[in-house]
């Protein structure tokens, strides 16, 4: 397997989702950047998740690849781009579980945007050489990204409830039996 120094990973959307600024509107306790909806941050961060649970937490290969304490990634990941959605407001409440009714004071309002494809980047911008096994093959580093990107089922906020599932696809690279068994071969105990 030749190993790109780009990939491109294509997502489409099965429904809106919500990457909260962390800062509240008039009338509106979340909001969404309409300028970036869908930041390299996030991206990177539903990735690197997905790669822990599949890996193992403490995978040496997951730090080599996302970066972590001391250790910076060799990979940028890049915003989505996408014709987005003007964003939408959804209301959630809390509700008492004896009564079955709304909580008083609990109802939040939040914006949630949605496209129906977007796409982003992941560019290597530095050596791999260094790491020692799996940590500095760049083979074992395309197959988390692509096969990382490829199990996300779920991003931004409300995951647990039915907000933000995604397909998302690397289009440029094939996931072959050897790229898994790289891949699988960077699993810890």
């Amino acid at each position: 397997m030749s190993t790109p120094d780009e990939l491109r990973f294509v997502i489409d959307f099965l429904g809106p989702f919500r990457v909260s600024t962390g800062e509240a509107a008039p009338g509106i306790d979340a909001t969404v950047d309409q300028s970036d909806p869908l930041p390299a941050t996030s991206l990177k961060g539903v990735m690197r998740a997905t790669a822990k649970r599949l890996l193992g937490e403490k995978a040496p290969l997951v730090t080599a690849v996302f970066g972590g304490a001391g250790t910076p990634s060799p990979w940028h990941w890049s915003d989505a781009e996408a014709r987005w959605h003007p964003p939408q407001i959804t209301a959630r409440v809390q509700l008492d579980r004896e009564t079955h009714t709304a909580n008083p004071d609990m109802l939040a309002l939040a914006e949630e945007t949605w496209a129906e494809r977007a796409e982003f980047r992941v560019i290597r911008i530095g050596s791999l050489s260094g790491g020692a096994g799996l940590a500095g093959d760049p083979v074992a580093h395309v197959a988390v990204l692509a096969i990382a990107g490829r199990a996300t089922r779920s991003l931004g906020a409300g995951r647990r409830r039915g907000v933000g599932w995604v397909h998302i696809t690397c289009p440029d690279l094939a996931l072959d039996r050897a790229t898994v068994e790289k891949f699988l071969s960077g699993r810890t105990a």
